[in-house]
């Protein structure tokens, strides 16, 4: 019988028959209505732990944040391996702040929960954190991002010249492969993206130069924007949305999967075998790639000028190349290997630091993508103010 101001319970299980081998009779589970009341008639052991535990589990995992009560009066037999389901049902229970308690026992219930220390949870009260505990554990969070990060950037630049001979013999020719991936394989998104830049900025400059007869200057504004500004940003936020996603997602499934941990046994430092080639890689590849993207820009300028403005292209590519100094390209070309490194080392940070599964890969592969867009913009503008006269 169910404990007084309880509501009955409603069987919903099939009886199990009776294993021939077995003297003990079989369980019987039964759930009330609104599922707050199990209860559980028969032998709980090894033989039918098997065909509860599932139901069982699945009702703590529904009651999350409620209660559940066990009724265990018509109990007759609980061996070791009953109490230990009943054990992990209460731990479970703890972790879903599930209120577990056992409504009535039979006396062999309650001296086979004695004998194996059986306690129910009972679920803490949620406490939400004060706006200064908030505060200071969003700081905390913070600093510690940022101590891993600048141990990040000193380990993959010692490592890229020096340390760690072991891995390097390992992973020979890995920098070149990560080479082709980066740089290679984005060669013509890159450049159709970076040609119609070209030719949107053509048309918008177009339309307001011709009111005042000054045409020509298209060559001007396009060659010098793409080549200190457009071509460096374009580039780079199109490789962190692409190689910077990829190397998050790597390096967070290679932590969640303790591969990482793995190459620490082996003796192989994971900075030096997963970061290292494609921090170079990105290095080498991200300035070739800024100065493919300016000339399809100033090409995409050039369309607009030809067929809209009715420049000529002996004209058009005179004026481009008269307008283009040394320190814009060598300022375009110093904004890319910046801006490399940033997309590199937030991306493997971001992936070192995920924790979980499949839902953790996800979040920090997406939190790498904006933190690196985000810094390279902030990088963008730092190298503006520093570099506004040259």
């Amino acid at each position: 019988m169910p404990a007084p101001g309880l509501s009955p319970p409603v069987e919903r299980t099939v009886v199990l028959p009776a294993m021939p081998s077995v003297s003990i009779p079989p369980i019987v589970l039964t759930r009330s209505p609104d599922g707050g009341i199990i209860a559980l008639a028969g032998s709980l052991d090894r033989h039918t732990v098997p065909f509860v535990h599932a139901e069982l589990m699945d009702a703590v995992n529904a009651r999350a944040g409620k209660s559940l009560a066990l009724d265990l009066l018509a109990m007759r037999h609980i061996d070791s391996a009953g109490a230990a389901m009943l054990g992990a049902l209460s731990r479970l229970a703890g972790e879903r702040r599930t209120n577990l308690t056992v409504a009535a026992m039979s006396a062999e219930a309650k001296d086979a929960l004695e004998a194996f220390r059986f306690e129910p949870t009972h679920a803490p009260p949620i406490e939400r954190p004060g706006i200064f505990e908030r505060a200071g554990d969003t700081a905390v969070a913070r600093w510690r991002g940022l101590v891993g990060l600048i141990v990040l950037t000193a380990d993959t630049f010692w490592l890229t010249f020096a340390g760690a001979p072991r891995t390097r013999r390992v992973r020979r020719g890995a920098t070149w492969i990560e080479a082709v991936r980066i740089g290679v394989d984005a060669f013509w998104i890159v450049g159709l993206i970076s040609f119609l830049i070209g030719v949107v900025v053509g048309l918008q400059s177009a339309a307001q130069l011709r009111q005042f007869g000054a045409s020509l200057y298209v060559a001007d504004l396009i060659a010098i924007s793409m080549t200190r500004e457009m071509g460096p940003l374009m580039t780079a936020i199109i490789i962190a949305g692409r190689s910077g996603a990829a190397i998050a997602a790597e390096a967070a499934t290679m932590q969640v999967s303790q591969e990482v941990d793995a190459l620490r046994t082996m003796g192989l430092n994971p900075v030096r075998y997963i970061i290292v080639p494609k921090f170079l890689a990105m290095t080498l590849t991200l300035p070739c790639l800024t100065i493919f993207a300016s000339a399809l820009g100033i090409a995409g300028g050039f369309m607009v000028a030809l067929f809209y403005l009715d420049i000529g292209v002996q004209t058009y590519w005179t004026q481009a190349v008269k307008a283009i100094d040394l320190a814009d390209v060598l300022l375009g070309f110093v904004k890319s290997v910046a801006f490399a490194w940033i997309i590199v080392l937030l991306a493997a940070h971001r992936g070192f630091s995920a924790q979980g599964g499949a839902e953790s890969v996800g979040r920090v592969t997406t939190t790498a993508v904006v933190s690196s867009i985000f810094w390279v913009i902030i990088a963008d503008a730092i190298f503006g103010l520093f570099f506004f006269s040259a």
